[in-house]
């Protein structure tokens, strides 16, 4: 990931990652199949650890949390780099099944978990598929990486009230709304 700060995954030289790491090229390919392969286990474990999906909140709360925490990630370097994963994985089809099987094995599990969580304690709609809200969840955030748009405050404020809209039996937004015509 250090090496990834300065270069590109196209320009990322396998042997600069031996020569860094004090190993081998051999060593590396004993352990990654590929430069994409290495790339995505070494940008999710990063990912993961810095976009914690909270279990002990409650999910609303969580599904806020850890948005706003993927939002800040992704507006730094960390978000070029996924859009350059994206992009290598295009033409590598087993690599991009690959990623998407990791991604979807780790965090997206835990989002679903969440949205069921909510929807089983009557905070989340009930007539929405989890796994459908997760789509929902994370195509404004990927979409704007794609067309370098900035994931600020003001695009997180934005994205968290849609949650509150969308997905929530009761959101804050349609009780302070009733609340004021009373």
């Amino acid at each position: 990931m250090s090496l990834l700060q300065t270069v590109s995954v196209a320009d990322l030289a396998i042997e600069t990652v031996a020569r860094e790491a004090r190993v081998s090229k051999a060593t590396i390919y004993r352990w990654w199949t590929s430069k994409g392969a290495l790339v995505i286990e070494a940008f999710l474990d990063s990912h993961f650890s810095n976009t914690p999906m909270p279990t002990a909140m409650d999910p609303p709360s969580a599904i806020k949390r850890h948005l706003t925490s993927l939002a800040k990630y992704f507006n730094g370097r960390a978000g070029t780099l996924v859009v350059q994963i994206l992009c290598e994985g295009r033409d590598d089809h087993e690599l991009f099944a690959e990623f998407n099987r990791l991604f979807t094995e780790n965090r997206r599990r835990l989002v679903q978990e969440t949205i069921e969580r909510g929807q089983k304690e009557g905070q989340f709609r009930t007539d929405l598929e989890a796994s459908w809200v997760v789509e929902l969840l994370y195509a404004p955030i990927y979409r704007r990486l794609m067309f370098a748009s900035p994931l600020d405050a003001e695009f997180i404020g934005r994205l968290c009230e849609t949650v509150d809209l969308l997905i929530t039996k009761t959101p804050k937004s349609r009780m302070a709304n009733a609340t004021a015509k009373e």
